[in-house]
């Protein structure tokens, strides 16, 4: 199924890659790789796959990562590195919406992991219940574990598996606020993660932009952020639009910064398709 066949399906007939990664650091950009990773493939809340498995990440975990996870060197000692589950892994993703709690943290590692081999970011519609949540749900917290909290979910311990089960429950009551609200298919979630009402018009994009998003290109541009005197050149992959209090964003994958970030419409000077 193609992603435009995808938007107008409802929720509760899409395939879904629940999906959590551990790291060894925060960024990339610092040499830092993904060091664990579990999924759940769903379909209409029953599970299709599972997977899981540590990963050799040829380098030790900061102290703070330890700290967080308690993944050490010695239970790395004989785990598989990337190259090895990367084909399993991207098999039991393909023509799935991939969910994760704050997504953009999986995806920039995730996207890194396969840049080292060469290969394409993953293009796959993505739902944050980060996001959703912070639209849907009144809180004090949006971590997932003051969520599952919150709302008596199996408690994440920041083990991927075990980070995976609270997202499952955690989505699931997700799915179920945005019914409330009128929402049920993956467009109207994308849109609802984006910052938009059911009533509300989509922001159009540029040409470039439009083609870069529905034709996995990168796109060269050139931009004048409010941290930098003179605007800078970047390479990116364009994600999405998003509604923000300011103004329109791109959400994209920087490669320059390892990272995914959020470009205002108005600071790009220019820009051209890759």
């Amino acid at each position: 199924m193609n992603i435009s066949a995808m938007l107008e399906q409802s929720l509760d007939l899409l395939p879904f890659t629940l999906l959590d990664v551990e790291t060894t650091g925060l960024l990339p950009a610092e040499g830092h790789r993904v060091c664990e990773v579990a999924l759940l493939r769903v379909r209409g809340g029953v599970v299709e796959a599972c997977f899981e498995t540590l990963i050799d990440p040829q380098r030790p975990l900061d102290p703070q990562a330890f700290a967080v996870n308690g993944i050490s060197s010695t239970i790395l000692h004989d785990a598989p590195r990337f190259p090895a589950v990367v084909d399993t892994l991207m098999e039991l993703i393909d023509g799935t919406v991939l969910v994760a709690h704050n997504a953009p943290f999986d995806l920039v590692f995730l996207t890194h992991e396969l840049a080292l081999l060469g290969r394409p970011a993953p293009l796959n519609p993505m739902l944050d219940t980060l996001s959703l949540a912070r639209r849907l749900l009144r809180h004090q917290s949006y971590s997932l574990a003051a969520l599952a909290r919150d709302l008596n979910l199996p408690q994440p311990t920041h083990r991927a598996m075990s980070d995976v089960l609270a997202l499952q429950g955690l989505f699931a009551c997700l799915v179920n606020h945005l019914a409330e609200n009128g929402i049920t298919t993956l467009n109207g979630a994308l849109r609802r993660q984006r910052g938009l009402l059911p009533d509300q018009p989509d922001p159009v994009p540029p040409p470039a932009i439009a083609r870069a998003i529905s034709e996995g290109r990168r796109l060269r541009i050139v931009y004048s952020s409010r941290s930098t005197v003179i605007p800078i050149e970047r390479i990116i992959q364009p994600i999405e639009l998003t509604q923000g209090r300011s103004g329109i964003f791109l959400r994209a994958y920087c490669y320059l910064r390892n990272d995914l970030r959020s470009f205002a419409l108005t600071r790009i000077e220019a820009m051209e398709l890759e």
